[in-house]
C-alpha cells in the first residue's frame, strides 16, 4: 500500500510486531486509525496510527477520553471497537495490509482529542516559555 493514498481517519489492517522482552504494547493484526502521514521527502515510508481493540473493561470508564469507542460498521469495522490513543505509534507502510474505511471527522474527532491528550497538547503555548 503506498502512504500517497491513506490519509488521516482511515482505519487500516495493520500487523504491528512482536516485542521483547513483553510488554503492554498492542502486537499482531489489527485495525487501527490513521493519525499521521508525513510529507514531503521523509526517510521511509510510515503512517502514524492509533490501535484498536475489542476488549472491553473499566479503564475506559475511567478514562474515556483517552478510549474512545468506535461503533460495529463505522469505515468498514466488524465489531464495536476502542481506540487505545495511549498506544499511538509509527508504523512502516510494509506493515499496512489493508484498508478498511474512512472516519467522518465527528468520529475522528474524539481520537485526535485523545492524542493530543497522551501528547499533552492542549495549551502548549500557555506551558512553553518563549
Amino acid at each position: 500500500m503506498n502512504n500517497q493514498l491513506l490519509k488521516y481517519g482511515d482505519v487500516i489492517f495493520v500487523n504491528l510486531p512482536s516485542h521483547n522482552p513483553k510488554g503492554h504494547e498492542q502486537e499482531g493484526r489489527r485495525p487501527a486509525v490513521i493519525v499521521g502521514v508525513p510529507s514531503g521527502d521523509v526517510r521511509y515510508p510510515i503512517v502514524v496510527v492509533v490501535p484498536l481493540t475489542t476488549q472491553f473493561g473499566d479503564w475506559i470508564k475511567k478514562n474515556p477520553e483517552l478510549y474512545p469507542i468506535i461503533q460495529a460498521g463505522t469505515a468498514g469495522l466488524p465489531q464495536k471497537s476502542v481506540a487505545l490513543c495511549d498506544q499511538i505509534r509509527a508504523v512502516d507502510i510494509q506493515r499496512v495490509i489493508g484498508y478498511l474505511g474512512s472516519l467522518s471527522f465527528k468520529e475522528y474527532l474524539p481520537i485526535i482529542d485523545g492524542v493530543k491528550r497522551v501528547l499533552d497538547l492542549q495549551d502548549l503555548e500557555r506551558r512553553l516559555p518563549l
